[in-house]
């Protein structure tokens, strides 16, 4: 049996850029994203089952994720078989910890996981570029997680750059009692109104690379939050209530529905997750227990200008 972690990651800048129209990927979107690895994790266990007849078998204690041939880990399992002409059949337990139709990619990083866990059972030697082109057969988001840390993807449109930080960052999740599907996110787009704030990822991504962290703060933003909030106004009560709660800045990620807020420090963080009047989760950039990350304190001072900016 292989154990591997899966973590995950959050959006701090999202731009929807335009819908593909032609090309292999037509009727995706090309997004500009700015991705940040946190060290939430889901827990796969995954185990050949003896025989070649049956299939694979996911276990979870989430009951919202399939254990049917939807589930992505089984999708991965049935592509790299075929791919690759492997045999055999797997367990795949999910110790399940990212908040299911949150915007928080769960699926996506259990896919990566697994595809990891494929290539250590069945000695695949996979490169760098075949785990993040049979990652893309599977979701936009997966081939982000075999290098994760901070990068800028635009999912469909192929751009995938990694990002040189050391800044870390104390993360607040208040996770509401309902989910929102990702179709449902894509569905109700007003095209009219997104892609206006590039330019915000672009200093976005200049201020990770310069471990600048007020400037993270001041360009924190997701276009999803026009058309969401509108139908789910109980986020942007959220993302308001983290903003007073202390947070120095605060945004839904991905297309929801968890809310996201970035605090001073640990401490506050803590603080903060309990005058927030939903689920909360508190955690922090993946690796920042390592003393390889800078973490700063004491930054909280621009919270109010950015709550003025993203109403």
């Amino acid at each position: 049996m292989i154990t591997i972690d899966s973590p995950t990651r959050i959006t701090l800048s999202l731009d929807i850029i335009k819908k593909l129209t032609c090309g292999p990927y037509a009727g995706y979107h090309e997004l500009g994203i700015v991705k940040h690895q946190i060290s939430l994790a889901d827990t796969l266990s995954v185990e050949l089952l003896d025989g070649t007849d049956g299939g694979d078998l996911v276990e979870c204690d989430d009951p919202r994720v399939p254990r049917d041939g939807t589930n992505i880990c089984v999708k991965a399992c049935r592509l790299v078989r075929e791919r690759f002409g492997r045999v055999g059949f797997f367990r795949i337990a999910i110790d399940k910890r990212i908040p299911v139709m949150g915007g928080m990619a769960g699926g996506s990083a259990n896919a990566a996981a697994m595809l990891r866990a494929l290539d250590s059972v069945w000695e695949l030697r996979l490169t760098a570029d075949q785990f993040r082109d049979i990652g893309r057969e599977l979701g936009m988001d997966v081939p982000y997680f075999f290098d994760g840390g901070t990068a800028f993807d635009s999912e469909a449109a192929g751009v995938l750059k990694p990002v040189d930080t050391t800044l870390g960052l104390h993360i607040v999740l208040a996770i509401p009692d309902f989910g929102v599907s990702t179709k449902e996110a894509y569905g109700s787009i007003d095209y009219s109104r997104v892609a206006q704030n590039v330019s915000l990822t672009s200093a976005m991504m200049k201020a990770f690379s310069g471990n600048d962290f007020n400037g993270v703060i001041k360009n924190t933003h997701n276009d999803f939050e026009l058309t969401v909030f509108e139908r789910y106004p109980r986020l942007r009560e959220i993302r308001d209530g983290l903003m007073k709660a202390g947070c120095a800045a605060a945004c839904m990620s991905g297309s929801g529905s968890t809310i996201i807020g970035i605090a001073a420090d640990k401490r506050d963080a803590e603080k903060i997750a309990g005058r927030v009047d939903c689920e909360t989760i508190v955690t922090e950039t993946r690796g920042g227990g390592s003393g390889l990350f800078y973490f700063p304190t004491n930054s909280i001072k621009i919270a109010s200008t950015f709550l003025a900016h993203s109403k």
